[in-house]
């Protein structure tokens, strides 16, 4: 017997105010070696998980699922090189070959797979969980691939939901926001937007969280009313009106607006920039 196992076997016995018989000492390399063969095989079996959601293999997923296969689990390293050389994107292979806590749901939102998110969504999957080193989850994900859909899922938004008809306009060149209830204007103000040397980013975000005081942790500046979007290092906030892009990236609006577009966009919040 090595003597490895032997230590542990009586370690254990000596926890449980016991001694370790001959018969347990003898039969102790064949229950490792049977609890390795289960370890190895629940291995494969999330490996092929991964796998299925990777081809967009929804019937696969779903059999998995139904057969009890846990939709939080990450890969046990060492993952197949091969199968990790099957992402173009290196942001994925880097998470999949080199830091744990990489989920099924964080790999479905990496790719935009809507239907495969809420599948892993309603059989249990946990959209807070956070991998080990940067602490990276689903819904910063969702924003830094520009996922919008997939986002507002995340939130736990329906396809009915009235904040639906909700949305921000930002426009660069007039230095204005509109907010809009469906087809009507509830509330318009000038903005300042990102100087040259700091862009405001243009496309559309989600609002994903909400801070009635905020201090910047780049620059420490105060930022009343901050309202981040897509879980980026910018938003909108209260600031200085000067009539010109001022900003360091974010879009400032006049307080007393800012207080109201607080108070009126809720998390989830669709926001265009141009």
């Amino acid at each position: 017997m090595k003597s490895g196992v032997l230590v542990f076997l009586v370690m254990i016995g000596l926890a449980g105010g016991g001694a370790i018989s001959a018969q347990d000492a003898a039969s102790a390399p064949e229950t490792l070696i049977r609890a390795e063969e289960a370890g190895s095989l629940a291995g494969e079996r999330q490996l092929e998980f991964f796998q299925a959601i990777a081809m967009d293999d929804q019937m696969t997923v779903q059999r998995m699922i139904a057969e009890g296969i846990d939709p939080n689990a990450d890969l046990t390293p060492p993952v197949p090189k091969d199968f990790v050389a099957g992402f173009p994107d290196p942001r994925v292979r880097y998470f999949l070959s080199s830091e744990r806590g990489f989920t099924p749901l964080m790999l479905a939102t990496v790719l935009g797979n809507e239907i495969l998110v809420r599948s892993l969504l309603a059989a249990g999957a946990n959209p807070n969980l956070k991998t080990s080193r940067h602490k990276t989850f689903a819904l910063w994900l969702a924003g830094k691939y520009g996922h919008l859909e997939i986002m507002r899922i995340l939130m736990g938004i329906g396809p009915n939901d009235a904040i639906r008809d909700l949305y921000l306009w930002v426009d660069i060149e007039k230095q204005k926001a509109r907010l809009f209830d469906g087809d009507e204007i509830i509330l318009e103000t000038p903005v300042s937007t990102g100087r040259k040397s700091h862009p405001t980013p243009s496309g559309w975000f989600i609002v994903t969280d909400k801070y009635e005081s905020w201090v910047s942790t780049l620059y420490r500046a105060k930022m009343p009313y901050y309202l981040r979007l897509s879980c980026a290092d910018f938003g909108l906030h209260a600031g200085a009106i000067p009539g010109y892009p001022a900003s360091h990236g974010c879009v400032r609006l006049p307080a007393t607006a800012a207080r109201k577009l607080f108070s009126l966009v809720p998390p989830g919040t669709l926001v265009g920039i141009e």
